[in-house]
């Protein structure tokens, strides 16, 4: 970002900040300014638009210098112009780098790129884990969502397991020693919820915002992860497109999780 800030475009309280490191060496005021307003979206909520007021007050920034590095974010692909006027979002890109750091394989990177492009929906894979203080948890591996307004969704992340399709694939074919909460009592899916996911291998989740399809991946009998196909309410009107759907999901799953499968595309169904 090429723009420049002289210390009187910084508010006070940020001048007085700076000048408990006189005589030091400083990093380039703009970029720390650019780090501030892409934190501020963060920090604001990084699924939702956001006014530039709100950015520059999070950011410590005066609105006009925050609007003009939200501009040169928009030029970079980091950020995108909301729905309303004077708001800003970040971009998809900048969301999908937001991933857990130990990275996925080629396989599942693969694997989620075909079924982004067979389906055109988001595409999200997780692996089940348990810690101490929440539970069992889903956590997010790779993740193809190039619409920011339905990141949030595909990401799976809600604090109750049993509310998302991810969820609810793994708790159908997980093992019982982590699927319980944080005090250890065992997470349950309603019998005929669950008896319908094991026998269709595929998971469902409706939302105001969109629906999920999510498939196991099994080893065995048990999940070792999930695949999540996400998209907008429209996209899921036509039953025979919902089947087409699921038949896709439940091939992507089974592919990523044979080994030594053939990595070519699965053939689409009619």
């Amino acid at each position: 970002m090429s723009t420049i800030v002289d210390s009187e475009t910084a508010p006070s309280t940020m001048r007085e900040a700076d000048s408990t490191l006189a005589g030091r060496p400083q990093p380039n005021q703009s970029a720390r300014s650019g780090m501030r307003v892409l934190l501020a979206l963060t920090v604001l909520g990084p699924h939702g638009e956001h006014q530039v007021a709100d950015i520059a007050r999070v950011a410590e920034l005066r609105p006009h210098y925050a609007s003009r590095i939200l501009a040169a974010a928009v030029q970079e692909g980091l950020a995108v112009h909301g729905s309303r006027h004077g708001s800003y979002t970040l971009a998809s890109r900048f969301l999908n780098a937001q991933i857990s750091a130990r990275s996925s394989t080629p396989r599942i990177q693969q694997t989620a790129q075909e079924l982004h492009a067979d389906t055109g929906l988001a595409v999200a894979y997780h692996e089940p884990g348990w810690r101490p203080g929440a539970g069992l948890y889903l956590e997010l591996l790779e993740i193809i969502c190039p619409d920011p307004a339905l990141y949030e969704l595909a990401a799976q992340q809600h604090t109750s397991v049993g509310q998302t399709a991810a969820g609810r694939a793994a708790l159908s074919f997980i093992s019982g020693h982590i699927a319980c909460d944080a005090e250890g009592r065992r997470l349950r899916l309603e019998p005929r919820l669950m008896e319908s996911i094991t026998t269709s291998k595929v998971a469902a989740c409706r939302t105001m915002r969109g629906q999920s399809l999510a498939a196991p991946v099994l080893r065995g009998d048990s999940a070792v992860a999930t695949l999540t196909a996400t998209g907008p309410s429209a996209a899921f009107e036509d039953p025979l497109q919902v089947q087409e759907y699921a038949v896709l999901l439940r091939r992507a799953a089974l592919r990523v999780g044979t080994a030594g499968a053939s990595p070519g595309r699965a053939r689409r169904v009619a």
